[in-house]
């Protein structure tokens, strides 16, 4: 077990001082504010304008999202979130500890709002929807005194203002005529907006200070203060700058939260169409669906490189269609991600992502997992091999499981990880002198990687396009141990595996040969994959023990039955398929 002071130091040296200050602060402001020292004060006669149309029907409406909603039971208290069902009354239910906390956290975002004004909006306003919509509003604020309880974190304050203030539109007929309500619900709005502006979590950064800025955004607009638009809009600009990547990946390197991230930045740009920050905006949302488009068109999955899952963002169709009606923006496809280190190889045939990243942005290690070199394959848009997924950020045995080394399709040595995570969301000694590169050699097209562990090993990967049916995975490890070294091969749940002389892998007319190359065992593991979070289901994985007579090992992936066989000798790789191919092993090596 590792000395927690030493985790503990060695996660904190690779923080902004900033965040250690913001964290000192915002906690101590927190008990201040508890002590009612600090006040949040609300002018009399708050304006807010009920003009402004925040909804956009193509996101807040997509049938898909509000699919996730079932609107009898929101009727009757009974919420199903993050694949977990709860019945409760609602003046417990917010800050219920037996509750799982991100279900809690889901229960205060309030984005159920959206699946009752649509049923308002296409019912012929059956005044049921607005009754429900009023008492959920006026539960929260009487059971949720400023600013105790998880709906006073800035970050669910970020997406619950956002969400009743696009909803409010929606109810506004019924909201005027019922001025009580009206002025209890805006002055909620006003002292969450209030609070969130003195409470930035800028010990957090990333993706949570970004939802603060589009909350301040869509907040300043409401209630007409131009100057806090004003210093947020240069804000957001800073952010992107440094969220954004060159490549236009969010640099969490998290396909999940790229599409969140994404979401936002098409939701702020659309609120703020008329002001001149409007074409620089586009120009990051262009960059962005590029990258999803490249990694999801006919992948068939949110790819599950570090904490990424279906089920929480909006899916890819949803979001490009937004960008094709507001802002006539269409993606194009692209092979080579040499910012945030993704590579995909791709033909008629198969679609492959390679992770060549580091593990996190160096002071945000939250979503991070042991990942590195990891790849995913789907053949025909079906997914085949796969990470393991997220199961749930939940601390504990199944929060670590999902996160270690060999729960993706990677290697590791002996039993230790890449990388030192520890906690829900945190990672200490990581890898280190990550390399990436795409090159050709004799004409086949490889991508490689490199890294070496928090411990010192080296670790290299080439996958190579032999032919339209074969790949190459091919391994080469420097390390000072004589620790056994294992690759892992997971499968999705209903992809099976046969352990012959070939393994053959195969799901409906599917079907793929693995060849081992300086193996000395192949065995069949049972483990865990997770689609979406609170789900799991048992899945095989194989796994390669390297043979210790030479430095590489891998395998070939052989698709459609194809023959193919590959050894190595005198340094030489050797692989025959139709025709024979011959790698020399010291000059693929000085390609990275």
């Amino acid at each position: 077990m590792d000395n927690k002071l030493m985790l503990f130091l060695n996660t904190i040296k690779y923080l902004k001082p900033s965040q250690g200050r913001y964290r000192v602060t915002n906690r101590v402001k927190r008990e201040l504010y508890k002590r009612k020292i600090l006040k949040i004060s609300t002018p009399n006669g708050i304006r807010a304008t009920e003009k402004a149309n925040f909804l956009i029907p193509s996101l807040d409406f997509n049938s898909d999202y509000l699919s996730r909603f079932d609107t009898e039971k929101i009727l009757n208290n009974e919420y199903d979130f993050i694949n977990i069902n709860h019945k409760v009354s609602l003046d417990t239910a917010w800050n219920d500890k037996s509750l799982q906390h991100l279900w809690r956290y889901n229960l205060h975002y309030f984005e159920y709002l959206y699946k009752l004004g649509f049923q308002y909006f296409n019912n012929d306003k059956n005044p049921k929807y607005y009754e429900k919509y009023k008492e959920l509003v006026i539960d929260w604020i009487d059971n949720n005194p400023c600013p105790y309880g998880d709906g006073w974190h800035p970050y669910t304050i970020s997406l619950r203002i956002t969400n009743w203030i696009s909803t409010y539109g929606i109810f506004i007929d019924e909201i005027k005529n019922d001025i009580n309500f009206r002025n209890q619900m805006v002055e909620s709005i006003y002292i969450q907006y209030s609070y969130l502006l003195k409470n930035l979590e800028k010990d957090v950064l990333g993706n949570h200070y970004f939802e603060n800025i589009k909350a301040l955004i869509i907040g300043s607009i409401f209630f007409g203060e131009e100057q806090v638009k004003s210093k947020f809009v240069k804000e957001l600009l800073k952010q992107l700058k440094e969220q954004i990547l060159e490549d236009g990946m969010h640099f969490e390197l998290t396909p999940m939260y790229h599409k969140i991230i994404l979401e936002d930045l098409i939701k702020i740009t659309v609120w703020l169409k008329n002001e001149s920050v409007h074409a620089k905006l586009s120009e990051y949302i262009k960059k962005m669906i590029d990258v999803m488009y490249s990694f999801e068109e006919g992948f068939g999955k949110t790819p599950a490189f570090n904490d990424s899952t279906d089920g929480i963002s909006k899916n890819y169709d949803c979001l490009l269609e937004t960008c094709k009606q507001e802002f006539d923006l269409t993606p194009k496809y692209i092979d080579s991600f040499k910012d945030s280190g993704y590579y995909i190889l791709r033909n008629d045939q198969y679609k492959l992502i390679f992770d060549c990243g580091e593990i996190c942005p160096s002071y945000l290690p939250a979503h991070g997992h042991c990942d590195a070199l990891s790849y995913e394959l789907s053949i025909e848009g079906i997914p085949i091999l796969v990470n393991s997924g997220t199961y749930q950020y939940e601390g504990g045995e199944w929060r670590n499981h999902f996160r270690k080394t060999k729960a993706h399709n990677t290697v590791m040595i002996g039993d230790r990880e890449q990388s030192q995570f520890w906690g829900s969301f945190r990672v200490a000694s990581r890898i280190r002198d990550v390399k990436r590169s795409r090159f050709n050699y004799k004409g086949l097209n490889f991508i490689s990687g490199a890294y070496k562990t928090y411990f010192g090993a080296k670790h290299t990967r080439f996958i190579g396009e032999i032919d339209e049916n074969v790949l190459l995975v091919l391994d080469k490890i420097e390390s000072n141990s004589s620790e056994e070294v294992k690759s892992y091969l997971h499968l999705d749940p209903d992809v099976k595996v046969l352990l012959n002389e070939t393994i053959k892998i195969y799901k409906d007319n599917l079907s793929l040969n693995i060849i081992p190359v300086s193996v000395k065992d192949a065995a069949i593991s049972k483990g865990w994959y997770s689609s979406a979070f609170n789900l799991k289901e048992e899945n095989e994985h194989i796994v390669f023990t390297k043979s210790d007579e030479f430095d590489y090992f891998g395998y070939l992936i052989c698709l459609n039955d194809s023959k193919c066989n590959a050894e190595i000798s005198n340094n030489e790789l050797k692989i025959r398929t139709n025709t024979e191919f011959i790698i020399n092993l010291n000059k693929l090596g000085e390609k990275i």
